[in-house]
């Protein structure tokens, strides 16, 4: 777990506290509330004092449970599907017909879709963890890399053409779209390289 995630997981604990205490809070004050309300009232049967105490009592704490709880938990359910119709649409996006590579910032491969496992002859747990450079042939200068890094650190992004090689060593040209994914804080936190054979 990355201490990004644990932070987030340690403000989520803190803000759930929170919360309960101010709902046991509220309750307790409404419910002394009502109880002085009652005591100021005529003497009553037990049963109707006790239903005015739950009526009054519902009426003042739901619209405290709205705000605070269902409320909230609507727009995160909300919130939620939205997130999972957008990872369906990635996914069918993903396994386009165009070979896509997914890498973590330092270039480690994280990801390849169906396409690029087939012209490339390697398997997923093959490429993972591995640097692009195991495709590289040989016949591309380094000046022609470190002019591609530097364009992609500066503009975010790299269009070429390049040759690299499959699994079996056989070389062919491709051309390729390179870009970079950045977080809130605009940091790179990965790289999508999209190929056309």
């Amino acid at each position: 777990m990355s201490s990004n995630d644990s932070e987030q997981q340690i403000k989520h604990h803190q803000s759930v506290k929170r919360l309960l205490i101010l709902l046991t809070g509220a309750v307790f004050l409404i419910e002394l509330l009502v109880m002085i309300f009652l005591s100021k009232l005529p003497p009553l049967p037990n049963i109707v004092v006790f239903l005015l105490d739950s009526t009054l009592l519902a009426t003042l704490i739901f619209p405290i449970f709205y705000f605070l709880v269902f409320r909230p938990l609507s727009q995160n359910i909300t919130q939620l599907r939205q997130a999972e119709e957008n990872l369906r649409i990635t996914s069918v996006a993903f396994e386009s017909k165009d070979p896509i590579l997914i890498t973590d910032a330092d270039a480690n491969i994280l990801k390849a879709n169906q396409m690029f496992l087939k012209i490339t002859g390697y398997s997923l747990e093959e490429l993972v963890g591995k640097n692009p450079r195991i495709l590289q042939t040989g016949s591309n200068s380094t000046d022609h890399f470190t002019k591609m890094w530097a364009q992609l650190l500066r503009n975010g992004s790299w269009i070429g053409d390049t040759r690299i090689k499959d699994k079996r060593g056989r070389e062919f040209p491709i051309g390729m779209v390179i870009t970079a994914v950045k977080n809130e804080q605009q940091e790179t936190t990965h790289y999508v390289a999209i190929y056309n054979i």
